[in-house]
Parts: C-alpha cells; sequence; structure tokens
C-alpha cells in the first residue's frame, strides 16, 4: 500500500511550537534592540546637552566684563543658587551691534535651568534697553550650587557669594540634577581678567 503525502498531526504540532519559540525569541530580542537604542540615544542627548550647558557657561564666565569703575558692584553678582553677570552672549557673529549683556543664569519653580539677557545699557547708545528675553538650557534640575574663589593676591578664598569691585579669579558651578543618577561633573572657570584688570 502506498502512504499519502503530507504531515501527521504530531508534526504539525511540533512544528508550531518550534515557529512559536522562535518568533518569541525574535520578539524579544527585537524588544531588546529597540530598548537599547532608546536608551543610547537619551544617553546621547543628555551628553549633548551637558556639553551645551557647560559650553556656554564656560563662555558666559570667561567673558565677563571688568568693572567699569572701581564701585561698580554690578558687573558680577554672585549667589548661592544664581548668579548674575555682564558678558558677551554665546554665538553672536562679530557684526552683531550688542556686544555686551547683562546675563543672569538660575532655576525657576519648575526645575528648568534658565538664561535670561538683555543688551547691557552701556552697550547701545541712544536707544531704549529691550525687554530680558530668556532661553531654557536645561531641564530637570532641582538647583545650582554656586562657589566663588578669590584672586591670589586678594586671599585665595572660596566663598558662597561674591558681591565685590573686581572679578572672582574662579568660579564652581554644581548643577544638581533631580535625577541622581544623572549627576553632572562639576564645572569651574577662570575669569580672562584678575583683580588687577590685566589678562
Amino acid at each position: 500500500m502506498r502512504r499519502d503525502d503530507g504531515f501527521t498531526l504530531m508534526e504539525m504540532i511540533v512544528a508550531v511550537v518550534v515557529l512559536g519559540f522562535v518568533l518569541a525569541g525574535l520578539a524579544q530580542a527585537a524588544h531588546f534592540g529597540i530598548y537599547a537604542w532608546n536608551a543610547q540615544s537619551r544617553e546621547a542627548a543628555r551628553v549633548a546637552q551637558l556639553e551645551r550647558v557647560d559650553r556656554v557657561l564656560r563662555l558666559l564666565i570667561t567673558e565677563a566684563a571688568a568693572p567699569l569703575a572701581a564701585d561698580d558692584k554690578d558687573e558680577f553678582v554672585g549667589e548661592e543658587h544664581r548668579f548674575q553677570v555682564v558678558t558677551r552672549l554665546p554665538d553672536q557673529p562679530a557684526t552683531n551691534p550688542v556686544r555686551r549683556a547683562q546675563v543672569a543664569v538660575g532655576v525657576d519653580a519648575e526645575h528648568r535651568l534658565l538664561l535670561r539677557w538683555q543688551p547691557h545699557p552701556n552697550a547701545i547708545a541712544l536707544k531704549t534697553v529691550p525687554p530680558a528675553e530668556q532661553i531654557v538650557l536645561a531641564e530637570g534640575v532641582d538647583h545650582l550650587d554656586m562657589r566663588y574663589r578669590q584672586n591670589a593676591a586678594d586671599g585665595g578664598k572660596w566663598m558662597s557669594r561674591w558681591n565685590d569691585a573686581s572679578l572672582p579669579g574662579l568660579v564652581q558651578i554644581n548643577v544638581v540634577m533631580q535625577n541622581e543618577h544623572h549627576a553632572w561633573p562639576v564645572i569651574q572657570v577662570a575669569t580672562m581678567i584678575d583683580s588687577n584688570g590685566s589678562f
């Protein structure tokens, strides 16, 4: 007698079970790949944000303007969790008439690291100073921890506040995030001009 072509019921069940295992493995591998890709993308975005904030804060400090007069204490005002400085804004073209700006950096109630700025009055002649503008540098920030170091000639002490007629020698900025797993390295920047007004 000749055997009919085809599969038995048992063979079909085994094939379906094996195919199910293969599809489950592929689905799990795809899920892991998507998760890893998303995690890598989030980390890359976080690092890019960190680098941008680091670059902006460093430029603001290094380009800080020396006081125009010995009793002028508004050029650089440092507090424990924010600072204000007369400086050059980042990414300003050489043809931009706004060379100097009054800049304030701090964290608002929504845990955003903000940069508020407006042209410094001495930078624009015979014009009304426009209202302050602001940009968000980073989100999810709990607060800033600021420290200011005197120039070596003045004693070289670290201080939590700065309201001196001269610029601090060093500024230390610790960006404290709400998520403790995303700690940022401490930023330490030297001003380009010392208390004598020389480079």
